[in-house]
C-alpha cells in the first residue's frame, strides 16, 4: 500500500508594530503603572478620601517589583461629568498618547468619570495604544474585558447617579 505525501504549509504571522512597541517595556523592563485619583467636592471627607487614594496607589504601584511608578494622577475637588476641567486627567491621557503609560490603575468606574459616552471614548482610544485601566472596585481590567457591555453598564449607572444628585 502506498503512502500518500502529506504537504506541509508554513504561514507567516508578521508582528504588528503596536504590539512589539507596547511589550518592549514588558520585556526589557517593569510595565509603566500610573494611577488616576478623584474626589468631587472639598469637604473634609471626600479631601481624606483623597489623601487615602493617593498613600494606597503609591504603595501599591512602588510594592509591586513588576511594576515602574508612572506617576499618580489626581483632580481634586473636580466633577467627573465632564473632562472640561479635569486637568491632571488630561494631563494623565498626554502621557498615554506619548507612550509613557501601560497601565492606569482606578478605584472605580465613577472615578474615572461619570460620562458614559467619555468613558467609552477614552477607553477604545487607550485600548488600541495597548493601554490597559484598571477599575479595582468593579474588578474590571480592560486588558481582559471582551465585551464593553460591563464598562457601559458602570458607566451608565455612574452618569445616572451623577445626574440625581445634581437634581436633588
Amino acid at each position: 500500500m502506498e503512502q500518500s505525501s502529506l504537504e506541509r504549509t508554513i504561514h507567516r504571522i508578521p508582528a504588528s508594530r503596536s504590539n512589539v512597541a507596547s511589550n518592549k517595556t514588558r520585556l526589557h523592563g517593569r510595565q509603566r503603572v500610573a494611577a488616576y485619583c478623584r474626589v468631587s467636592t472639598d469637604s473634609e471627607e471626600q479631601i481624606n478620601s483623597y489623601k487615602n487614594q493617593l498613600a494606597y496607589y503609591t504603595e501599591k504601584i512602588g510594592g509591586n517589583p513588576a511594576w515602574k511608578m508612572a506617576g499618580i494622577y489626581a483632580d481634586e475637588g473636580i466633577t467627573g461629568t465632564s473632562m472640561k476641567h479635569r486637568e491632571d486627567f488630561k494631563r494623565m491621557l498626554r502621557a498615554c498618547r506619548e507612550g509613557r503609560i501601560d497601565l492606569i490603575l482606578c478605584k472605580s468606574v465613577s472615578r474615572f468619570g461619570r460620562n458614559s459616552v467619555d468613558v467609552l471614548r477614552t477607553i477604545r482610544a487607550l485600548r488600541e495604544r495597548n493601554i490597559g485601566v484598571l477599575f479595582e472596585k468593579e474588578a474590571v481590567d480592560t486588558r481582559t474585558m471582551n465585551s464593553e457591555l460591563i464598562l457601559a453598564f458602570h458607566s451608565a449607572f455612574s452618569q445616572s447617579e451623577s445626574e440625581s444628585i445634581s437634581g436633588n
